[in-house]
């Protein structure tokens, strides 16, 4: 009988142990995963904008990927992430549309800063779930589901982007 406890205690403290030894050996590379996909969020934020060129959807479909990719890696959410792409794509949209209105190298491919503002919801949901992951994992989907309705709410005016937001897969 002996024995047997000895065992139990044995596989208990080796399964502790392992457990520990798993979570604190991944925390440099979480952080490392997580600091990639800012790097990605900063990149995608460069490809948003409309500059006149031939080749920009070629670039932000890369770096939409990139992004995907890296916040995949670092843990968060699908839907978190699909809404920021969403929302991204929505602005590199409108963005050309303002290009093509007014092809002025200084002022041309602007998005209005109420649209800005709604979309930044987005961005806020990633930044949680990047620095604060185990919070996040509660929140995210009522924040989520709040930063659609101020989104929906700000962009009523402007069916262009609603219809972006709403008929783009999150993928592209």
């Amino acid at each position: 009988m002996a024995d047997l406890a000895s065992l139990i205690q044995l596989l208990g403290a080796g399964s502790v142990g392992a457990v520990v030894t798993q979570y604190v050996s991944a925390g440099p590379e979480r952080r490392r995963a997580r600091a990639t996909a800012r790097e990605a969020m900063a990149t995608l934020e460069q490809a948003h904008w409309a500059h006149g060129r031939d080749n920009e959807w070629p670039q932000l479909r890369t770096a939409v990927h990139a992004f995907e990719s890296a916040a995949m890696a670092a843990g968060v959410p699908r839907e978190v992430s699909g809404w920021y792409v969403k929302t991204r794509v929505a602005i590199y949209l409108e963005s050309r549309r303002e290009w093509d209105r007014h092809p002025d190298p200084e002022f041309g491919g602007g998005v209005s800063t109420t649209y800005m503002d709604a979309f930044s919801g987005a961005t806020e949901l990633v930044h949680q779930a990047l620095w604060h992951p185990q919070r996040s994992r509660f929140t995210w989907r009522p924040r989520l589901r709040k930063s659609k309705e101020r989104t929906r709410a700000a962009v009523a005016d402007a069916p262009s982007i609603l219809r972006d937001l709403e008929d783009r897969p999150a993928a592209l």
